[in-house]
């Protein structure tokens, strides 16, 4: 039963109770609309990304065959030592339409041979592709793992939006919908019978 009283005051406040539940789904299937079509078109990206990965690890991998068979395990072990090194990486949080996701942040990976420590002279032109390609396949993963983090938050928003409007519309609006209307009869029930008690009244009266 509810706790709305039957009178005028509890049916206004039964109506008013039902539009802001009645706004709130509305903005809530709003919201998740912006949600699904933004959610859609990250997705694609994402499944562009995964082929651009899926293309540049096999590139990498068949520049490091091509050095491995060309300078030999011990040297590019040796090279790889050289240019070993910590790679930053910072995860943050932004805002994008009210839902907080991660992003994956790391500097330009990219180096010239200089940079890996090695010398120019010593390296071969295959150990420095294979490096370069290693390093692409690299900052694509990176890229790629800030997009799927942002649809993952996307998609748990999406089924949190969902549950919430399915809790409106099929559980508060019916209640309440069902409050305001049995006030609303009960009200109109109560009016009848006063009429009649009038009608009796006046006729004693005029009896």
């Amino acid at each position: 039963m509810s706790g709305t009283p039957t009178t005028r005051m509890g049916l206004l406040e039964a109506r008013s109770h039902l539009g802001v539940a009645r706004k709130g789904a509305r903005l809530l299937r709003s919201k998740r609309e912006v949600l699904a079509g933004e959610f859609f078109r990250l997705m694609r990206e994402v499944l562009e990304g995964r082929a651009q990965l899926d293309q540049s690890l096999l590139d990498a991998a068949r520049a490091l065959a091509v050095a491995r068979a060309r300078d030999g395990r011990e040297a590019l072990a040796s090279a790889g030592a050289a240019g070993e090194r910590e790679i930053p990486v910072e995860v943050t949080h932004r805002r994008v339409w009210g839902v907080p996701v991660p992003r994956v942040d790391a500097p330009r990976l990219l180096r010239s041979a200089a940079g890996r420590g090695t010398s120019p002279v010593g390296a071969s032109l295959s150990a420095l592709e294979a490096a370069r390609r290693h390093e692409e396949a690299l900052e694509v993963l990176l890229g790629i793992a800030s997009r799927e983090l942002h649809l993952r938050r996307l998609g748990d928003e999406i089924q949190h939006t969902s549950r919430r409007v399915n809790a409106l519309e099929q559980l508060l609006v019916p209640r309440l919908d069902g409050d305001a209307s049995r006030i609303e009869q009960a009200l109109e029930e109560r009016a009848r019978e006063d009429a009649v008690r009038l009608k009796r009244f006046r006729g004693r009266r005029s009896g």
